[in-house]
């Protein structure tokens, strides 16, 4: 089989070139550098945005209705549970220098464009529906044209994007401090205002035990759909990194930022009133000069958390087995993102959101079940690395990797909660029976499409292949 060799992976690197030109080929020895906590403030830094505190708002009064210590119980339970997936995944980054897209070429073979076009597909949208938050806050700050507001933020998170992996670190770990400014800001805000604390604390206790999986379901997702992008991140590790360390400091750069925003955002829930999401915010902090810099940093936040998104939607549509530079893909990446976002804007954007965030990720539980049993057998590394850089063409299609993709996303689709489900269930639509039945009729309304989706990919798989690989062309099928 011809080993991937494409030239302008070759000469031109990091060390020679501010933007990064290694597309999916495995770093070198020579380019290795970095600690796991570079690593952890990446992922704090992508984290801090305001779509994970209208997710906490969610769980309040006018949303799931939950008891204010039932929620935020939610809210832990389903990010501890969710940020295991990244931190796990993130682990094979240093082991084998390579994007996660990369390393898919082992299971998937010829098919990997199409967990390539899912992966870009699911982090374009996110880049999308977190863009028009950040134009939201330019918006209400300067009073730009939402046009203009929705440009200039695709504008810096692309300049971030394509520069690529060096610059990406170090522009995330200044938004570690930059947006972190902005929350603290607006956590002193909520906190004083005692009685408003204390009136969220009191209301909403009509939600059952249906609505406290499915808020912990909705955490879950925001924290556990970065699994598929982890090992891009980390991969220029050295390959002596102490899997312990980085795991750990994956693990609290997620949990640590999404907790504390969900959190804040149950909290404020019954503060916040504006004409937008941003213009609560605004109106939260008083307005004048701390409202612009509070919006300042929440047009960082949702730059910083793109950026993340962008650069990984540039290397997955690599893995489709696009043969162009990377810088230059992940700029055509965000133009696709930039006209979603401009599509998108307006309406109802927290139904939006949800719904994309549990819909479009629902695939990522079967994704994360194949790699659990990809290395639970412990795969000989030259033979793992011999397949991942090979190309898509040379390869054996993995069918077993796809029906796993395919069962386990339908399988968890009875066991999720969404508002598409509902809607088709109140129009008594045939498709409500494979949407959220079993959700409805069965748990409350709560969500478990996520374990249901990991076990039904992870058993799948493990059932069609029954070995790390075949003796004929190194690589599952």
């Amino acid at each position: 089989m011809d080993t991937e060799n494409i030239p302008i992976e070759g000469p031109i690197t990091q060390s020679t070139s501010v933007i990064e030109w290694t597309g999916l080929a495995p770093i070198p020895a020579a380019e290795r550098h970095g600690k796991p906590w570079h690593v952890g403030g990446l992922w704090f830094a992508a984290q801090l945005v305001p779509s994970a505190l209208f997710l906490g708002v969610i769980g309040g009064p006018g949303g799931l209705n939950l008891n204010y210590w039932a929620a935020t119980a939610a809210i832990v339970l389903g990010n501890v549970l969710g940020v295991i997936g990244p931190a796990a995944l993130g682990l094979t980054g240093p082991t084998t220098g390579l994007p996660c897209l990369a390393q898919s070429r082992v299971p998937f073979g010829r098919l990997t464009g199409v967990a390539g076009v899912l992966a870009a597909l699911t982090s374009i949208a996110f880049i999308a529906l977190g863009a028009i938050f950040g134009a939201q806050a330019l918006e209400v700050a300067f009073g730009l044209n939402p046009t203009v507001a929705i440009l200039l933020v695709f504008l810096l998170e692309g300049l971030v994007s394509v520069a690529g992996y060096r610059i990406l670190h170090l522009f995330e770990r200044v938004m570690a401090f930059v947006v972190a400014a902005g929350f603290i800001l607006i956590t002193v805000v909520v906190l004083a205002d005692v009685g408003g604390v204390q009136t969220a604390a009191a209301k909403a206790t009509t939600g059952g035990v249906g609505s406290f999986f499915l808020l912990a379901a909705i955490s879950f997702g925001f924290a556990f759909g970065w699994a598929h992008n982890a090992p891009d991140y980390c991969r220029y590790l050295p390959q002596s990194t102490s899997k312990p360390r980085l795991f750990w400091a994956t693990f609290t750069g997620i949990a640590v930022a999404c907790t504390w925003v969900e959190v804040l955002g149950l909290t404020a829930s019954s503060l916040l009133t504006g004409s937008s999401p941003m213009a609560s915010i605004n109106g939260l902090v008083g307005g004048g000069a701390i409202g612009v810099l509070v919006m300042v940093a929440m047009y960082l936040g949702v730059v910083a958390n793109a950026a993340v998104a962008q650069y990984s939607a540039g290397l997955q549509i690599l893995g489709a087995g696009i043969r162009l530079p990377r810088p230059l893909v992940t700029a055509i990446v965000a133009a696709v993102a930039l006209a979603l976002t401009l599509y998108l804007e307006g309406g109802n954007l927290s139904d939006k959101f949800t719904n994309v965030l549990l819909l479009a990720t629902y695939w990522i539980g079967p994704f994360v079940g194949i790699w659990i049993v990809v290395w639970a057998r412990k795969p000989d590394l030259a033979l793992f690395m011999k397949t991942a850089t090979t190309r898509n063409s040379a390869l054996r299609p993995g069918w077993a990797a796809l029906a796993a993709i395919i069962i386990g996303y339908l399988g968890a689709l009875p066991f999720s909660s969404t508002a598409v489900g509902s809607d088709l269930a109140q129009s008594h639509n045939a498709a409500a029976v494979l949407v959220g039945s079993v959700s409805r009729q069965a748990l409350d309304g709560a969500d478990l499409a996520y374990p249901v989706g990991i076990l039904l990919g992870a058993l799948v798989f493990a059932v069609l292949t029954r070995g790390p690989f075949t003796k004929r062309g190194d690589q599952y099928v």
